[in-house]
Parts: structure tokens; C-alpha cells; sequence
């Protein structure tokens, strides 16, 4: 009896390798998360070994295979996900020169700013800010600067799904989706800016030609041998793991939206047209012809872990986690404070803070203690303040592209799946929110982009049709609680601009 052909997902996070199988329906047959850890050798430096990513890939695949009781034949092809920034520096047989540099280092600010100097209409041609890490070229003349030997014998700089790419199928290029974030490529020619390379005096062939995220090379019999697949299979270069989501999400028309809430949160919403919008930041589609309009803040899921942590734990982080059940404690007390938690109003900004402010200065803040403030009103607060950081997100998305946004897939772990966060989110939104029953949306994204490559679905329309499924559950906003959540969003934005110079003075001490 002929097997059904299965579609591997492979995406490399900030944290952890996923690697997971679908059968052409999507259905989920066998996933495997492993870890990866950075080194960080002085602050605000952090460097990841690529060899760590190969040995949690081939282990990844083969105990994938074995949970869906899977041979490697019956995979009829692979499609690649990565996080943005991150940069290596490859030989000319595709070799890494040196550990990578990930996105959320921050070594390269002097970079950053030398760029603005020379080229200070980068944003506008390239429709994103230039941060350091996050803008991969920053990193890459940091190497310049610091380490010209490494430079000078680099033949490429490999965001991580070229380079698995290249380790897998020897062919190179970078996919539209990373090349945006480079710092060097011309949004409406969708291609390398030749004026901004002159500028920054960038050899563009060190950066390859770009390509459609869908564009697969064959795998080579070396390649096919380490992961217990067969040679010739379709590899798909893929691209950003939010571009990845958006497909996994079937967030393909001019219109969709979609919410990825994690440690950190990301808003995200299809448009017809680039639009260059400064608070934001914005990517070419992996559909043709899309744009994709981002508001990213970093810690969401993380304030509500610190306050487990720090506050609901007795005796600390340890006990913590220990004490998984601590979350359903936090979530029935918050439930007990009203909407708008007793007046107390958080500012989730435990790690400096991207969209809109792209502040590193930026702190947290509990505003309108009081001696009747509750444990559950802090908890309310910190649910409640990440709502409110995504409602201003959310508002500016609309204004640059003038539409409204009543209608968001969510994706992801933390609010996504706690039912109290997610009725505060589509109260303080006034949008339905659609939990997504997609369990690995973004390895499913990348297992779509290779079977649309490979030819499997005739374009990405039919692949989502045919393996995203439709429903998931709605949270609909509750108009009772409307009145309330504008008025503790008004206290929202007026409390980062009053107190923004306080914390950077605080902080810089002048």
C-alpha cells in the first residue's frame, strides 16, 4: 500500500531547534524540540555555535521519524524557518568562519549609527529601522571592524536558513524575507540597494542573490546520509520565522492578521502595498505581492513569568519551577480584580522595549499603588499592560495601512492559550481573537513553503485550503468591560512619555 508523502518543518529559534512532520493535509505526525544554547563572552554579546544547530537538526529529524513511525523516503520535501539578524560568516565550501551572531546581540551599536551617518535614508528604501543585531548587516561590519581576518576570508554571510541550506543542498542565496532586514535591500526593486552598497561600501556578492522563500535545491547524498532521508528530496530555503507563522497561520490576503505570543509578542497584518512606517517594522510576504506590517514588543509572556517568579513564588525562581500550578494560582486571582485592576496600570517593559519606542533605556513600572493593591490587582496589571503595548501597536498597523483589524489569529503559548488573558486582549483590542488549533504554525509554514516549492500544492492559496484548518476557538470583547479598558489605556500612553527621560537618566546617570 502507497504511503502518504510527509512534509518536514525545520525551524532554528533563539532558544531551541523544532523540527516537525505533516502529512499534505497538515496534519501533525511527530515533532521534536531541542535546545541551543548562547554563549555570551562579555554583556550584551552573545555568539551560538552552528555546529549546535546541525547535531539538534539531524537529531531533531531522526527522532521525528521514529515518533511518527516515519521512514525517511516518505518525506517528500523540507522547508526551513530562522530568526531575524542572525548572521555567519561562511568559507567558500559554506564552512562556518566563527560561532554566529544572533539578533538580540548588541555589540554592533556603533555600527548602527555609522550606517545612519553615511546612508540616513536607509529606513525609507528599506521600510526598517537599523538596530544592531536585529539589522544583520551591523554585525557583519562589526566583523569588519573587529575582525578582518575572519572578514577577509569570508565568501558569504549566511542568515541560518542559508546556511542549513547550504549545508544541505550546497546551493546558496537569501530569501526575500531575511533580505529585508539586512539593511541593504530596496524595498520597491526587490532587490540589493546598489546606491546604499556604495554608501556603506558593501560587497553585495558577500550577501548572494535573492530568492522566493520557496525555491528548493536537492539534497545532497552527504546530507541525506547524516539525516536518514533520501537524496533528492526538495529543500525549500524558507524564511523568517514570523513569515514562516503568517502561512501556518493562513494569514495570506491583504487583511489577515495574526498575534505570536511567546516569551516576547508579535503583531502582525497582510497588506497590499509596502508601506514604511518608523514605530514599525515590515517584510515582503512569503505570497507574492504581500506585505507584512510588524509590531514586535519584548517581553510579554516574560512579565507574567517574572511575576511568578519574583512574587507568587516563596522562595523564588527555583520554587517556581517547581510549582507549575503557580499559573493557575496568578490567573484565579487576577480573575478577581475588576478590568482595569484597581487603577493599577503596568508598563511591561522588563528588558528595554522594541515597537514602538525602541528604547533600551525603557523599565517597568507598576503605576497607582495603593495599601489596598492586591496580589491579583499585579497580576490584572501585568496581563492587562501587555494588552494595552499591543492595542498601541495594533492602532498604529491600522493607521499606516488603513484598515481595522476586528479580526486576529492568535498563535503561540501564554495568552494564546490562557483564557483569561486572551478575554483581556479582545476586550482591550475590541477585536475577536481566534485561537489557531495549529500546535507548530510555524514548522507547518515552512513544511507548506517547501510542498508549494516542490510542487505538492500549486500555490500557497491550495496549501492553505487544503492543510491549515479552518475554526479555532473565538473570544469575542465583552462591551461591559469597554469603558474601563479606555480609560486605563489613556493612563497607558501617558506613562512611558512622562517618564521616559527618568529612565534613561536613571540609567545612564547623567
Amino acid at each position: 500500500m502507497a504511503r502518504v508523502p510527509l512534509l518536514l518543518g525545520i525551524d532554528i529559534g533563539g532558544t531551541a531547534v523544532k523540527v516537525a512532520l505533516f502529512d499534505v493535509g497538515g496534519s501533525l505526525r511527530g515533532a521534536h524540540s531541542m535546545p541551543v544554547q548562547a554563549h555570551s563572552p562579555h554583556p550584551g554579546w552573545f555568539d551560538i555555535d552552528p555546529a549546535d544547530w546541525q547535531r539538534a537538526v539531524r537529531d531533531g529529524v531522526a527522532a521525528t521519524l521514529a515518533a511518527a513511525g516515519a521512514r525517511g523516503s516518505d518525506v517528500a520535501a523540507i522547508g526551513l524557518s530562522n530568526m531575524i539578524g542572525t548572521v555567519t560568516p561562511l568559507d567558500g565550501q559554506g564552512r562556518p568562519l566563527r560561532r554566529a551572531i544572533p539578533y538580540y546581540d548588541t555589540r554592533s551599536a556603533v555600527e548602527a549609527a555609522w550606517m545612519l551617518e553615511r546612508a540616513p535614508e536607509i529606513p525609507t528604501v528599506t521600510a526598517n529601522r537599523v538596530l544592531p543585531g536585529n539589522t544583520s548587516l551591523t554585525s557583519i561590519l562589526w566583523l569588519r571592524r573587529h575582525e578582518p581576518d575572519t572578514y577577509a576570508r569570508t565568501a558569504s554571510f549566511a542568515p541560518t536558513n542559508t546556511f542549513i541550506y547550504r549545508w544541505l543542498t550546497g546551493a546558496g542565496g537569501i530569501d526575500w524575507t531575511n533580505a529585508n532586514f539586512v539593511g541593504v535591500y530596496d524595498v520597491a526593486a526587490r532587490d540589493w540597494s546598489r546606491d546604499l552598497a556604495a554608501k556603506l561600501d558593501v560587497d553585495l556578492d558577500l550577501l548572494g542573490p535573492v530568492v522566493a522563500p520557496d525555491t528548493t535545491a536537492p539534497l545532497t547524498a552527504d546530507a541525506a546520509t547524516e539525516l536518514g532521508l533520501a537524496p533528492g528530496t526538495p529543500v525549500a530555503i524558507g524564511g523568517l520565522d514570523g513569515a514562516m507563522s503568517s502561512v501556518g497561520a493562513g494569514a495570506i490576503h491583504a487583511g489577515d492578521a495574526y498575534d505570536v505570543c511567546g516569551t516576547s509578542e508579535m503583531i502582525a497584518v497582510c497588506l497590499d502595498r509596502p508601506v514604511v512606517a518608523p514605530e514599525l517594522l515590515g517584510r515582503w510576504h512569503v505570497a507574492p505581492g504581500l506585505w507584512t506590517l510588524i509590531g514586535a514588543m519584548t517581553t510579554s509572556g516574560a512579565a507574567l513569568q517574572w511575576l511568578r517568579d519574583r512574587v507568587y513564588a516563596p522562595l523564588g525562581v527555583d520554587d517556581a519551577r517547581a510549582s507549575p500550578d503557580l499559573y493557575d494560582v496568578l490567573t484565579a486571582e487576577a480573575a478577581a480584580s475588576p478590568p482595569g485592576a484597581n487603577g493599577l496600570t503596568f508598563l511591561p517593559h522588563l528588558a528595554g522595549e522594541r515597537a514602538p519606542w525602541w528604547d533600551s533605556h525603557a523599565k517597568g513600572v507598576f503605576f497607582g499603588l495603593t495599601l489596598g493593591t492586591t496580589r491579583g490587582d499585579m497580576a490584572r496589571a501585568v496581563m492587562e499592560g501587555a494588552a494595552y503595548a499591543m492595542r498601541h501597536l495594533i492602532e498604529l498597523a491600522e493607521g499606516y495601512g488603513g484598515i481595522s483589524m476586528r479580526r486576529i489569529t492568535t498563535l503561540g503559548g501564554g495568552a494564546a492559550r490562557n483564557p483569561l488573558w486572551r478575554q483581556i486582549r479582545a476586550d482591550v483590542w475590541n477585536a475577536d481573537l481566534v485561537t489557531s488549533p495549529v500546535p507548530e504554525a510555524t514548522a507547518l509554514g515552512a513544511a507548506l513553503t517547501a510542498g508549494v516549492g516542490a510542487g505538492i500544492y500549486g500555490s500557497y492559496g491550495e496549501a492553505v485550503e487544503r492543510a491549515v484548518p479552518t475554526g479555532g476557538e473565538v473570544t469575542t470583547p465583552n462591551p461591559a468591560h469597554r469603558q474601563a479598558y479606555d480609560h486605563g489605556y489613556r493612563v497607558y500612553r501617558r506613562l512611558y512619555p512622562a517618564l521616559m527621560e527618568t529612565m534613561r537618566m536613571a540609567v545612564t546617570n547623567e
